[in-house]
């Protein structure tokens, strides 16, 4: 072993794995999935445990996916394992005033207008973690309750330091770490953006009335009200409100939040009630000034915040 360049070859061959993903969400779970079926071996590194991110209790956030985000899990064998799949059949949006009702003008969207069956469907989040989770370990991706605080490249490689003292060498490290990931902060991956002063209000109501599949988006002069049907008689809701404003009414108690909500969603579904945690999110655009480094690839929230 005296020869350098052989060496440095051999010095190539020690990983312990191909790449490592450092967080777990929706994002990391689904890159990590798809690059272990494509023959990748594959580390999962996340702070909260697998059984947590498992857990059935429902928070209330659900997604819509479109057509050919549906066919991306198809193809990752996830799509048939979901539960509760609620496909979108037709999309009404119109606008208006809260407490004066929608404009007559709308425009509709109808899934029979075209070929590829339902418009888009919405996805509860406690049914696609776990099932991306399980897809995942089936698929043979190493994973681990820990985090990444540390990392150094070389010309072959990533060394990652976790939390819990281990350190794992890799081909590739990818940040799924947020759209304030510390990895690309360590790479010296700055940041461009702004804030829309606004906040989206997210929860699940139940509702009397069944809604046909049919998603609303409603425009008010604060912002857009979207009710998105789920499975039952539930539909999902994201209330758009100025920054202030939204502050206030997610400080509502429960009846005096729905006071808030009625003028805006109307009767046309009956009674409604919460069914779930509500949850604000601030909207704005953050965007990373490149998506790689030595060694690194920023995914997700950690590339791109659009909302």
């Amino acid at each position: 072993m005296d020869n350098a360049a052989r060496a440095g070859a051999y010095a190539d061959m020690d990983f312990d794995a191909d790449i490592l993903i450092a967080g777990g969400g929706i994002n990391g779970t689904a890159t990590a999935l798809a690059l272990a079926s494509a023959g990748f071996h594959v580390m999962l590194v996340e702070p909260r445990s697998r059984a947590e991110r498992k857990a059935n209790d429902f928070d209330g956030r659900s997604y819509a996916f479109a057509i050919s985000s549906m066919r991306v899990l198809f193809a990752l064998g996830v799509w048939p394992r979901l539960k509760d799949v609620q496909p979108i059949l037709r999309i009404k949006v119109t606008d208006g005033r809260p407490g004066e009702g929608p404009s007559p003008l709308m425009l509709t969207f109808d899934h029979g207008e075209i070929e590829e069956g339902p418009l888009g469907y919405m996805v509860e989040d406690r049914h696609l973690r776990s099932e991306l989770l399980d897809a995942a370990e089936d698929a043979g991706v190493t994973q681990m309750d820990d985090r990444v605080i540390e990392h150094n490249a070389d010309r072959s490689g990533a060394l990652a330091s976790l939390g819990s003292g281990a350190t794992r060498r890799v081909r590739l490290l990818v940040a799924c770490d947020g759209q304030k990931s510390r990895i690309a902060g360590r790479v010296g991956i700055r940041r461009m953006g702004w804030s829309y002063g606004q906040t989206a209000l997210v929860c699940t109501i139940a509702h009397e009335q069944p809604h046909q599949g049919i998603a609303h988006q409603f425009f008010v002069p604060a912002g857009p009200l979207a009710i998105l049907p789920l499975s039952g008689h539930r539909s999902s809701i994201v209330w758009t409100e100025r920054a202030a404003r939204a502050e206030t009414v997610q400080a509502m108690s429960e009846g005096d939040y729905l006071d808030e909500l009625r003028p805006r969603f109307g009767r046309f579904l009956g009674e409604v009630a919460l069914a779930g945690r509500r949850t604000a999110y601030p909207l704005r655009l953050s965007i990373a000034e490149r998506f790689i480094a030595d060694r690194v690839a920023l995914v997700g929230d950690a590339a791109h915040v659009a909302h």
